[in-house]
């Protein structure tokens, strides 16, 4: 090895060293005297909006007596009262045999339901059971019946009989249930009609 190439080998170290410095010195220059670093502190998240709040639900003894109370002044009484009194206008003209045809108009008892559907929830469980079980068993008792009657004959078929039975069945049920929802406002709240409609049918 001659001299060129024995001082070449510490210039390359040199070098080597040199661009190695620098290269550390730009990615970490250390900040110059007095300056102060300033700290933000991380932004608050913003709370969540309040929901809305629901309407409160009856829930006490009295609570509920005064919402019962308040269906019935405006517009449960009434609608009650319609519906005995129209149920039991369809009920006296049902027919003493199975196969025997009558004539008979579900209009009003048709309105009746439709008022009835009308009025807001019963704040006390059980009445509100009772009425809304009259009121289906009503409707759909009515519409059995009426699905019952012979088209083109005066005579009904044995499928017809067997509907319309089933149709007064579950009429019967719907009577049974408004009989039980009228009786409750009665006793539960002391809720009832001046006379009693049951007795003038």
């Amino acid at each position: 090895m001659n001299g060129a190439e024995r001082l070449r080998v510490p210039l390359l170290v040199v070098v080597s060293a040199v661009l190695f410095t620098g290269c550390a010195g730009a990615g970490s220059e250390p900040a110059p005297p007095g300056a102060t670093q300033t700290v933000r502190p991380a932004p608050t998240p913003s709370p969540p909006a309040p929901s809305p709040t629901p309407s409160p639900t009856p829930s006490t003894a009295a609570e509920i007596a005064e919402g019962v109370t308040h269906w019935y002044e405006y517009g449960g009484e009434t609608a009650m009262v319609s519906l005995i009194n129209e149920a039991a206008e369809v009920r006296a003209g049902r027919p003493d045999e199975p196969l025997d045809l009558v004539t008979l108009d579900f209009g009003d008892l048709m309105n009746a339901l439709d008022t009835a559907r009308m009025l807001g929830s019963v704040p006390d469980p059980e009445t509100r059971t009772a009425w809304s079980l009259a009121v289906e068993q009503l409707d759909a008792g009515a519409r059995e019946l009426l699905g019952s009657a012979p088209e083109n004959s005066l005579f009904q078929s044995p499928e017809q009989a067997g509907q319309a039975w089933r149709g007064w069945h579950t009429f019967d049920e719907g009577i049974k249930s408004l009989k039980a929802a009228e009786a409750r406002l009665r006793d539960a709240f002391g809720l009832k009609p001046p006379s009693d409609p049951w007795a003038e049918r």
